[in-house]
């Protein structure tokens, strides 16, 4: 006989159950009927294809999920992203990919840096910042190409890009590395931990005497360096780079992010819901490729899942 504490409890237990594992059940449906409709996308040499195409997206969506759980957000990853491509291909026409990496990754550091700084030590509203920062790079990088494309002819600063091992793409190597170890810092140390509290309680944390102005800021400069990092791939696969590399690129991370399950309002999210995000818009990338059908239905796809899973959530929390 079932008693009424077991009758109060079941429908807690499935709204826990439904808010964990939504995502992941939705991913698995989309990859078992993508890859019924076309065996080729789960092939070797399809799958090492993604990681390569996707590296860069995934490097960006890994940064704002710490922004985002940090109770931030961030609208200038696209400008960061185009301006760490150009001056990858800059320094790399004079000098060694070495230091063209470390240019990018400076680049996008220090503008991140820049973000941090107006957000936590002026109080400037994320939003409202990191559009403003995103205007004034995207301008710095219109001004420091002409609007023209930089042609990198140098074999070396394509291999982060184009380089494979074993078939398998350095990009995606990086990629699978940093995912790894974002994950054991934002589940496993402190600074993870206090990325949470931050993120769900700042004015407890403030009061329990962490320095939020700190975490908080560190945060977008982890996103802005690994936009550098990502402007530098994308530039050494194309050997060129050029103002507004990729206006969707934004679009896209915080789909990956958001639709993952890493909501906006901070404490809440992982890494490892990142990476269902980001297999779900592969999936349907991906796959709206394999099976022929017009791109342009991408974004309302990517569009609907971003509001479907902002008002599940809203449902589930309300209702839990």
């Amino acid at each position: 006989m079932i008693s009424n504490e077991n009758i109060r409890r079941e429908p807690n237990y499935a709204l826990r159950f439904l808010k964990r594992h939504t995502i992941g059940v939705v991913a698995i449906i989309l990859v078992v009927i993508v890859t019924a409709s076309n065996p080729a996308f789960l092939s070797y040499s399809n799958i090492t294809n993604i990681f390569s195409q996707y590296a860069p997206v995934g490097l960006m969506a890994i940064g704002m999920t710490y922004v985002i759980i940090a109770g931030g957000f961030d609208l200038s990853i696209a400008a960061i992203f185009s301006l760490s491509a150009v001056v990858a291909a800059v320094v790399a026409l004079h000098m060694s990919p070495v230091l063209a990496f470390l240019a990018a990754v400076l680049a996008g550091s220090f503008v991140g840096y820049v973000n941090a700084v107006l957000i936590t030590r002026f109080e400037v509203n994320p939003f409202v910042t990191t559009v403003g920062t995103g205007f004034i790079v995207t301008g710095v990088t219109y001004v420091l190409t002409g609007n023209e494309a930089f042609v990198v002819e140098n074999s070396a600063f394509e291999i982060l890009g184009s380089g494979r091992l074993l078939g398998f793409p350095y990009s995606g190597m990086v990629l699978v590395v940093i995912l790894v170890a974002a994950g054991f810092a934002l589940s496993r140390t402190i600074y993870g931990h206090v990325i949470y509290a931050v993120g769900g309680n700042p004015e407890a944390s403030r009061l329990s005497g962490l320095q939020v102005n700190v975490i908080v800021g560190s945060t977008y400069v982890i996103l802005g360096l690994l936009s550098g990092i990502a402007g530098y791939i994308s530039a050494s696969q194309l050997s060129s780079a050029q103002a507004n590399m990729d206006p969707n690129v934004l679009f896209d991370v915080l789909t990956i992010v958001i639709v993952g399950g890493t909501p906006l309002g901070g404490g809440i999210g992982s890494i490892g819901k990142t990476i269902l995000g980001l297999i779900i818009i592969v999936t349907i990338s991906n796959g709206f490729v394999l099976l022929d059908i017009n791109p342009f239905y991408q974004n309302i796809i990517k569009g609907t899942l971003i509001v479907g899973a902002l008002v599940l959530d809203s449902v589930v929390r309300r209702k839990a």
